[in-house]
């Protein structure tokens, strides 16, 4: 396989805040309700329903903030995890305005480590297991997607960055799919084969079996019967399907977050993964213009990824800094 690039790593990252941020207004509402509200959605919307959360068009959630985190951690450590930094940006994130939109055992797991200072949840057969857990698996996957592949080393990753909040071998699962799935569309694999790869890099279980499903071809399914298939609901074993489906479906970045985010359900969630798959398989050459001008933090996104992918290219060895460092190395830009 080719290394992923520059233009990758920025696409994977900006895929994934634009998919949020596209998805963000509607989740929660059905297809029917989606289409009543916005029509159908192909550019930032925002809310402000006295019921709802307040959502500004271009805005991204906890997930890509989340995601974002791990991105930080690893520059600042030339590629390599550190759970802890990572878990200490999250706690910044639990105490301000990006707690609206995490779940509740996301929440409650960040409040006892605040108190601990410890970023290693229990293994718990029974934990929760939702798609928005998930989206930790992007930047694992573009960390991955340079130099030679540790499938171990991956999901040693993978774990440690779910486990800083939830237990559970399903939320492990979905997001290591999706850190195999983003290194495969970041390196060229064919769409068709990303999501039997995926399941047979998770070994087995429900969600693999969920994806093997989507080689099922139906006569006649249109994508939007493909997504109702899989399921749009929070549960990892249905977003994380239908993320798939339609960035497998769809070679246009916007058709293919498009037609997620219209889907209904857990929309930010589905969104966030099409993205990042999406983006990561596009680059950054192939999101619309007017989507990457309307993203909230677009600054800090796009001088991340580049300062990201360099961290990776230090990890496999292909990037050596040879000028000497005086004092601390520089932090990342701050978020516009």
């Amino acid at each position: 396989m080719k290394d992923a690039t520059e233009n990758q790593f920025l696409g994977a990252l900006l895929g994934m805040a634009i998919g949020d941020a596209l998805g963000a207004p509607a989740s929660g509402l059905t297809r029917d309700k989606v289409a009543k509200r916005f029509g159908v959605i192909d550019r930032f919307h925002g809310s402000a329903a006295s019921d709802e959360l307040e959502v500004h068009p271009g805005e991204f959630t906890d997930e890509s903030e989340f995601a974002l985190c791990i991105v930080e951690s690893m520059t600042a450590n030339r590629g390599l995890l550190d759970p802890e930094t990572a878990g200490v940006r999250m706690l910044h994130l639990a105490a301000g305005p990006s707690r609206r939109w995490m779940q509740p055992e996301t929440a409650a797991a960040l409040d006892a480590a605040a108190q601990s200072l410890e970023f290693v949840v229990a293994l718990d057969d029974d934990g929760a297991a939702t798609g928005d857990v998930a989206a930790r698996g992007v930047p694992i996957g573009l960390i991955h997607a340079v130099g030679r592949f540790d499938p171990q080393r991956l999901r040693t990753d993978v774990e440690a960055v779910v486990r800083l909040t939830h237990g559970g071998p399903v939320a492990i699962n979905a997001a290591t799919a999706v850190a195999y799935a983003v290194r495969l569309a970041a390196t060229g694999e064919p769409r068709e084969t990303w999501a039997r790869a995926s399941a047979e890099f998770l070994g087995g279980g429900v969600l693999a079996e969920r994806l093997m499903e989507l080689d099922d071809h139906i006569p006649g399914e249109t994508l939007p019967d493909l997504l109702a298939r899989c399921g749009t609901g929070i549960a990892a074993v249905e977003s994380v399907p239908a993320a798939f489906a339609a960035a497998m479906t769809e070679t246009v970045f916007e058709r293919a977050v498009f037609a997620a985010v219209n889907a209904g359900g857990a929309t930010d969630t589905t969104g966030t993964l099409t993205g990042a798959l999406a983006g990561a398989a596009n680059g950054a050459s192939g999101i619309p213009q007017e989507l990457i001008d309307g993203l909230e933090g677009r600054i800090y996104v796009s001088l991340a990824a580049p300062w990201f992918h360099k961290a990776a290219r230090q990890r496999a060895g292909q990037h050596i800094d040879l000028k000497p460092v005086h004092g601390p190395r520089p932090d990342m830009p701050p978020r516009q």
